[in-house]
């Protein structure tokens, strides 16, 4: 403190301090008022230190899952009804700050499923226990900062979301889901990241997102002949092992871009798509009935995307809306490429108190459809719908979420779906736990009607650090 500050801070403190005094012996009722003077003088003149920020941050989660099936069935000589999973599972996330513009992030999952050391008299195939017993995988593993004041860098592994809906992809194409488990949990929870060049540019209203997508990264399924691919009563025919998947390379011939352009406005949002990326499912790289099923393989082709999405808020109501129209889009039964035009409809609703009640339709329309498509092994219509119904209320100053969920195909419902109900609660600041069950709806659909009796309870427990 300069002298001439501090003699003069000084003589107010002595001066102030001989009123206190005074008013002491005069009336008592004063005093608080000269010491909140002082206090004042104090607090202005030695202001509170800055806090540093941590340049490493890790944290994570630690759970333990399970899920009991309540209809007895057999796959392949094991029976999954029971207890059919005691998974622990440990996700760690690193955040360095390199700069004051640049950051690095790094995520894994790691798990281990003692049902297997459990189960060990069941004569489970060796890929079964592959993808379900252990694992250990990079999610996402990126660096991100500010090149300029209006452009943003963002390169490594990362998760990519497109479209408005909760539910139904659409416009969704960037990121692959982890399907070994259909319906046990919401698209956002199933997402995979894939390694990509990703730049933003920002004027106004407006952000344009290009992405170079050098990593070839598909969907991960269940395996085959699991309680969730039973293969043997999907395809007629078919050969064991089942055809090889075919994994693309990551190389330049395979690599892929996408672009977004992302306006937000007052009251409503509109988005742009465009893509060149792989597809979301596989096909047969050969017609059935031309060549041996041994000499076939399953392979996944690339697509072209152009597409939309908008939402627009009026009072309690969220519309939405996305529309994607795909080109070279591959099937079994046929040996051309067909194109295919996706929309989706749907609103949220927020009127009721701490509830939200959301409906989802959708459509798939495939150009130049052949008839053969509709039996084995392709199994799709020229039209096809999906709805998706959801209803989620909060409970206990949100410390409880109840959610429903149900989705099914067809435009009466015939092709079957499933049923979701579950709830989150937070035990404590740190711990959470998550139960619920599954209905699996079969129907006309082949694959809902091969896996209808692996309804299930499920449940979890997770301490956040």
């Amino acid at each position: 403190m300069p002298l001439k500050s501090f003699i003069l801070f000084n003589i107010i403190v002595v001066f102030l301090s001989s009123k206190l005094l005074a008013n002491d012996l005069l009336n008592d009722d004063l005093g608080g008022f000269e010491d909140s003077m002082v206090e004042d003088i104090l607090e202005a003149e030695t202001p509170p230190l800055p806090i540093e920020e941590k340049r490493v941050t890790i944290n994570g989660d630690l759970s333990f899952k399970t899920s009991i099936g309540y209809i007895k069935h057999k796959i392949d000589g094991v029976e999954y009804s029971g207890v059919n999973q005691a998974q622990v599972s440990l996700d760690l996330k690193l955040d360095m700050k390199l700069s004051d513009e640049w950051k690095l992030k790094i995520s894994s999952n790691m798990y281990y499923d003692s049902i297997y050391d459990v189960y060990n008299h069941n004569t489970y195939r060796s890929d079964v226990k592959d993808e379900y017993r252990q694992a250990i995988r990079i999610d996402d593993a990126y660096i991100q900062g500010s090149i300029t004041s209006d452009i943003d860098l963002k390169i490594g592994r990362q998760i990519v979301v497109w479209g408005k809906s909760d539910t139904i992809r659409i416009t969704d194409v960037i990121s692959p889901l982890d399907n070994r488990l259909p319906a046990m949990t919401d698209i956002e929870d199933l997402r995979l990241s894939v390694g990509m060049l990703k730049l933003d540019y920002y004027v106004d209203e407006w952000n344009i997102s290009a992405m170079i997508i050098p990593e070839s990264r598909i969907m991960m399924e269940a395996p085959a002949r699991s309680e969730f691919f039973p293969v043997d009563s999907v395809f007629s025919g078919t050969p064991d092992p089942f055809l090889n998947l075919r994994r693309p390379n990551s190389s330049l011939n395979e690599m892929q871009y996408a672009l977004a352009i992302n306006g937000t406005f007052s009251g409503w949002d509109l988005s742009f798509y465009a893509s060149h990326i792989l597809d979301q499912k596989w096909h047969f790289d050969k017609t059935q009935g031309t060549v041996p099923l041994n000499q076939i393989h399953r392979v996944v082709s690339k697509v072209d995307m152009l597409g939309s999405a908008i939402n627009v808020a009026a009072g309690n109501w969220l519309f939405k809306s996305e529309a994607a129209y795909l080109s070279g889009v591959r099937y079994n039964t046929t040996s051309d490429d067909k194109d295919r035009l996706d929309i989706l409809i749907g609103f949220d609703y927020m009127g009721f108190r701490d509830t939200v009640v959301s409906l989802e339709v959708a459509n798939r329309h495939i150009f130049d459809y052949e008839s053969q498509m509709k039996l084995s092994s392709d199994y799709v219509d020229k039209d096809e719908m999906q709805t998706a119904f959801r209803v989620s209320k909060s409970f206990l100053n949100e410390t409880m979420e109840l959610n429903a969920l149900v989705s099914m195909f067809g435009s009466s419902f015939e092709y079957g779906g499933f049923s979701r109900v579950w709830f989150k609660y937070d035990i404590a600041d740190s711990i959470s736990t998550n139960i619920g069950v599954v209905d699996y709806i079969g129907g006309e659909k082949v694959y809902f009607e091969s896996i209808k009796n692996n309804d299930r309870f499920f449940a979890d427990i997770t301490y956040s650090f």
